[in-house]
């Protein structure tokens, strides 16, 4: 009989910490949903802010840009899609925080239009090479509600520095930056 009570004292304890598990798990689940909520939230203040700034326009889908500097070759094409791009960027949290930078590197960045957020590759669409603008990003043509690693928690909005180096088409045609002035 003493067996059959410490098997079951046991089988309590076992279930017991099971139950203080789940419970600690779906807590920190019911946070983070939270957290979630607050940051689209900010992120969509972020946006509206950066929309009501003089000279940022924005798209249908929600992108807010602003030119820094225009090419000095109006006449070169925009970025088509399916286009492979030699970006220089830099992304920043709304908050400031900057969680990627060629700049830094000190190296453009070559890849495919297709293989980065579509907040991304819309602005860059709008672009010429030489061309520099800010891009700001919600969440819904950003990442959305997944995060990406520690660096950027899911819903967050984005800041995006771009500048278009150059270009090639899906034709394989590449559209090259202008030449720099003398100077």
């Amino acid at each position: 009989m003493k067996i059959i009570a410490i098997a079951a004292l046991l089988a309590l304890s076992a279930c017991d910490q099971h139950g203080a598990v789940m419970r600690e798990l779906e807590q920190k689940e019911r946070a983070a949903t939270a957290e979630a909520g607050e940051r689209a939230e900010a992120s969509a203040r972020y946006i509206a802010e950066q929309r009501a700034r003089t000279g940022v326009e924005s798209t249908p889908s929600g992108l807010a840009y602003e030119f820094v500097t225009r090419s000095p070759r109006q006449d070169l094409p925009l970025t088509p899609d399916g286009a492979t791009v030699l970006v220089h960027y830099e992304g920043r949290l709304a908050d400031g925080t900057v969680f990627d930078s060629s700049f830094e590197r000190g190296q453009p960045a070559e890849f495919p239009l297709n293989q980065v957020i579509p907040g991304f590759s819309e602005a860059i669409r709008l672009m010429r090479p030489g061309d520099e603008l800010i891009a700001y990003i919600p969440p819904e043509i950003g990442y959305g509600a997944r995060a990406q690693g520690e660096d950027i928690p899911a819903n967050s909005a984005l800041r995006f520095r771009i500048q278009l180096v150059a270009f090639a088409g899906a034709d394989g045609v590449i559209v090259p930056p202008p030449p720099r002035a003398p100077g």
